[in-house]
Formats: structure tokens, C-alpha cells, sequence
């Protein structure tokens, strides 16, 4: 047999080396760490679970328990805590019907759900306390032609806007005045309202209120006449924060 060339052998050699490199890079799966661009999918009854150090699954997207009465899979969203408190739900105990969106407290209490009948809101409950006499008159009056304070209302700033009810008269015939609402630093909010002369009535305004969120303030409730001797009253009702 005749002598092979050793720089043939080397060559050889370094050949097979580079096979079984590529080889096992073929059976290494990439790192998925990033996603540049384009869509995730995940179908056919997959599902997305996050889950701490310690085993904790705080994410779970997809398949849920119960299934529907068909016997078909729910699929829904629940984010825990770390402690494995429920915090939001898109889901329904009874397995059929529409999912509602709910807001849980760690101790298992829904503070946020959505009404499933007509839309809109189902908790938390929301209060009006601004009950007012068929025949009552605002106590707090003025005679002066120029804008007094006759009420205050505590606020803490959580919405752009504010929608106030106001009850107002004017004592007799022969007078007519306006109200507006200010904040605590006498800026207008909403529009001024006109009070005919003689008038008895209840109504609303919507206006911006400034300040940053949570800030405490109050407002207030200001009244003029601008024709005749008598008084203007105005008493303040139900005011909520509103969305711009």
C-alpha cells in the first residue's frame, strides 16, 4: 500500500473535527430570549405559564378550569402574586356564560368586576348621597353682587374631571344671580349658570379640575345676584370625579 501524504492525514483529521463540531451544534437549541419582530403564537390548546424560583405560577394563559358544559376547554387569563394570591381574573367559575374582568384584594375579595347583564360596572358599589326636599331652599345665600363662597365640599383629586349637582334659587321676582364652581384657587370649573329671576331649580355641571392625582383639595360653591334685592342660595348635591 503506498504511503499517504501526512498533510493529507492532517487534512483528514481536521475535517472530521469540523463534522463533529457542526454535528453537535445542530443538537444545541438556540437561547429564545428575544423576540426582534414579528407575532408569538401558541394554538391547539397550548398555554403560557410563568412561574417564580420557587414554582409559584403567576401567569397562566389558556386552558382553565372549569371547562364548559360541552365539555370544551375555557381559556382565560389568571395573574397571581407571588404568595399565589389571585390579583386578576378573566374567567368564570361557572364555565360557560361571558368571562368577566375582575380585580382581586390578596384575601380573595373582588374590588373591581364588570357587569355581565347590561355592561358597565358591577363592583364597587357607588354612593349618592345628595337626597334633596322637593320644596327645600339652600340655606346658604348671598345678596352681594359679586361672587361669595356659600359651600365647601372636601375633594381628593382621582379623575380629570368633575360632574357637580348644585340645587339653586333665587328669593323673589325681582331677582336673578349666577353660581359657578372654583377650586382652591378660585379657578372656575365647568361653566357659570345663570339663575332666572325667581327661579327654583336643580341641575349639573362638568368641568376640568387641576392639580395632580390624589391631590387633596376642596371646592366650592359660589353665588351672586346680578339683579334685584333679594338673595341667591345654592346648595351643593352628589358630586363624582369623571373621565375626560
Amino acid at each position: 500500500m503506498p504511503e499517504v501524504p501526512q498533510t493529507i492525514l492532517d487534512r483528514i483529521s481536521t475535517i472530521e473535527d469540523q463534522l463533529r463540531q457542526l454535528t453537535g451544534r445542530a443538537q444545541i437549541r438556540p437561547a429564545l430570549t428575544q423576540i426582534l419582530g414579528g407575532d408569538v403564537s401558541i394554538g391547539q390548546g397550548g398555554r403560557l405559564i410563568v412561574t417564580t424560583p420557587a414554582g409559584q405560577q403567576i401567569l397562566y394563559i389558556g386552558k382553565q378550569t372549569p371547562s364548559h358544559p360541552d365539555g370544551s376547554d375555557q381559556q382565560g387569563l389568571i395573574v397571581r402574586r407571588e404568595d399565589g394570591s389571585v390579583a386578576l381574573t378573566v374567567w368564570t367559575g361557572a364555565g360557560s356564560g361571558v368571562q368577566p374582568v375582575t380585580i382581586w384584594d390578596h384575601l380573595g375579595n373582588g374590588l373591581f368586576a364588570e357587569d355581565l347583564v347590561a355592561g358597565g360596572l358591577a363592583a364597587p358599589y357607588i354612593d349618592a348621597s345628595g337626597w334633596f326636599g322637593a320644596t327645600e331652599y339652600p340655606a346658604y345665600t348671598t345678596s352681594g353682587a359679586t361672587f361669595a363662597t356659600v359651600m365647601h365640599l372636601p375633594w381628593i383629586k382621582q379623575h380629570p374631571k368633575v360632574e357637580a349637582n348644585y340645587l339653586v334659587r333665587c328669593s323673589d321676582s325681582s331677582t336673578a344671580g349666577e353660581i359657578q364652581l372654583v377650586d382652591d384657587s378660585g379657578i372656575q370649573i365647568g361653566p357659570t349658570v345663570a339663575c332666572p329671576a325667581g327661579a327654583f331649580t336643580y341641575g349639573r355641571l362638568q368641568g376640568a379640575v387641576g392639580g395632580a392625582y390624589q391631590q387633596r383639595m376642596y371646592l366650592h360653591w359660589q353665588a351672586r345676584t346680578t339683579s334685584g334685592s333679594g338673595t341667591i342660595g345654592v346648595k351643593g348635591l352628589s358630586t363624582y370625579g369623571v373621565q375626560s
